[in-house]
């Protein structure tokens, strides 16, 4: 298909689907969401901090490589390492001791909300969906002050054994501190000494300090979760992140069962009604291959609708599935990558009874639907089209406050190499007798048991940003995925 027909279509995705977003009922979105605090440290700032903590105890700390940020020191040791090699790194840590210290001696320059679930609560409030329900155990009152607040962005609550809806600045605890995860970013150029050690540091990069205090947990209130048949009432379907939070053992003797089991539960009291409602998870990058492998056998097989991953990810979870040598070949970044790609997403469809596999990467969407999918291939291709225009708008602007922010989005190219890019796969597909390149250039393949959903996406050469393109894309597909279920008996609880 040529550009100027996949742009013809690309209007005709956005004007349908933005229409019928008022038809959905709402959606639930859990777990995560913490504010990411933004700094952009300077040598003079450096200089500082090194004169707080002593160029010694911090040349000592570098040695040892710390792997969790324990103390400032342990800060300082892994940001003169970033800033050396130039390298981005993304480093734990497990209390909220060192956030007060960094308030106290650095101060970020703006803060925004951070976590899948928060961004995408936020995002779906602004496309004017009817309800977004949205719940994150860990709600303080720092942490509400980064939600839209607008009255159908709301958070579940129990009062006087009743389930109530409020705007989430009237539903935190107070006693709750907030998580906040640093984003220290540095330039290029920035001279740094310390214990006569000197350089230039090599490229612009960042460091982040991810949050991970002992009370976090993947968990739901006993006398909520009693109640999430009223919240059925109120949903057609639900996106579920951050499970990538759950820790293999806790300091009070519990372990990651228990936590899985209760995910579980709360998945299939939201399915009670019926149990084919929607239900998305949002993938991430685990390191921890026990916690990565029951995200995926324990909760999202047979539990989940559908699931959405990155190029990484994808490799990540054939990895702890099984099939090492087809993570590696996903890995590989040659032309038989795709081919591996494809064929990954054939076996996570497969291993994972999922009715859609959603894979984003720069230049093209793809994505694996069953025969099962209430969706059709056709009007499946229109919602990652949307989703592709959310993605190109965040990126543009750096954030979607309303529905008719989409027309940025909209103008921009698609991206034409995002197509060539697929041509190593277009060739695989038709020597397999699965397609013809007339099919392929559509952007929808019939195939045995499945059907191939690929998109050219549009992307922006110089983004104000890329924090929460990704959710802009599984959470934009979802609910233009909601909007083409014809059959409301599917997604709708009986009254």
């Amino acid at each position: 298909m040529e550009i100027e027909e996949w742009e013809k279509h690309y209007v005709e995705a956005y004007t349908n689907i933005k229409d019928s977003l008022k038809d959905i009922r709402g959606v639930f979105v859990a777990y995560n969401s913490n504010i990411d605090a933004i700094k952009h440290i300077n040598e003079d700032e450096v200089k500082k901090l090194v004169g707080i903590l002593g160029c010694g105890a911090i040349q000592e700390q570098i040695i040892n490589y710390p792997r969790e940020i324990k103390d400032p020191v342990d800060f300082m040791a892994r940001l003169v390492i970033s800033m050396r090699d130039g390298k981005a790194a993304e480093v734990p840590t497990y209390g909220t001791d060192l956030n007060e210290w960094l308030m106290d001696n650095l101060v970020f320059d703006h803060a925004r909300m951070g976590g899948q679930a928060g961004i995408m609560s936020n995002l779906l409030a602004n496309l004017g969906l009817n309800n977004v329900i949205t719940y994150v155990p860990w709600l303080s009152r720092e942490q509400t002050e980064y939600f839209v607040d607008s009255p159908n962005l709301k958070y579940p609550v129990v009062e006087d054994g009743k389930l109530v809806l409020k705007r989430p600045k009237d539903a935190y605890d107070p006693d709750q501190k907030p998580k906040v995860n640093w984003i220290i970013e540095y330039s290029k150029g920035t001279n740094i000494s310390c214990a006569g050690t000197c350089f230039e540091v090599p490229r612009d990069n960042r460091l982040i300090i991810s949050s991970r205090p002992e009370w976090l947990r993947i968990d739901m209130d006993s006398e909520l979760y009693e109640r999430i048949p009223q919240i059925r009432k109120e949903i057609d379907g639900a996106i579920l992140a951050g499970y990538q939070m759950i820790k293999e053992e806790y300091g009070n003797g519990m372990t990651y069962r228990h936590y899985v089991e209760k995910a579980v539960n709360v998945i299939e009291s939201l399915k009670a009604c019926n149990p084919d409602m929607p239900i998305h998870v949002e993938f991430t990058s685990i390191q921890n291959k026990v916690i990565r492998k029951a995200i995926l056998t324990d909760i999202v097989k047979k539990h989940v609708t559908s699931l959405g991953l990155d190029t990484v990810e994808v490799a990540n979870a054939l990895n702890v599935l099984g099939y090492e040598e087809l993570a590696y070949s996903v890995m590989s970044r040659d032309e038989k990558s795709v081919i591996a790609l494809y064929e990954g997403a054939v076996r996570l469809l497969k291993d994972l009874h999922l009715h859609v596999v959603n894979i984003h990467s720069l230049g093209h969407f793809i994505s694996l639907v069953s025969e099962d999918n209430p969706v059709d291939v056709e009007d499946y291709r229109e919602a990652l089209l949307f989703a592709s225009i959310l993605a190109a708008t965040q990126a543009s602007l750096g954030g979607i406050s309303s529905i008719d922010d989409a027309e940025v989005g909209l103008k921009v190219p698609v991206y034409e190499k995002g197509h060539e890019d697929l041509n190593s796969l277009a060739a695989y597909l038709v020597r397999q007798g699965i397609c013809t390149m007339e099919d392929f250039e559509d952007g929808c393949v019939n195939a045995l048991g499945h059907s191939l959903v690929i998109v050219p996406t549009k992307v922006v050469e110089d983004p104000a940003g890329t924090v929460g393109i990704g959710d802009a894309i599984s959470a934009g597909t979802f609910v233009a995925m909601l909007t083409k279920i014809k059959d409301s008996d599917k997604v709708k609880c009986p009254e």
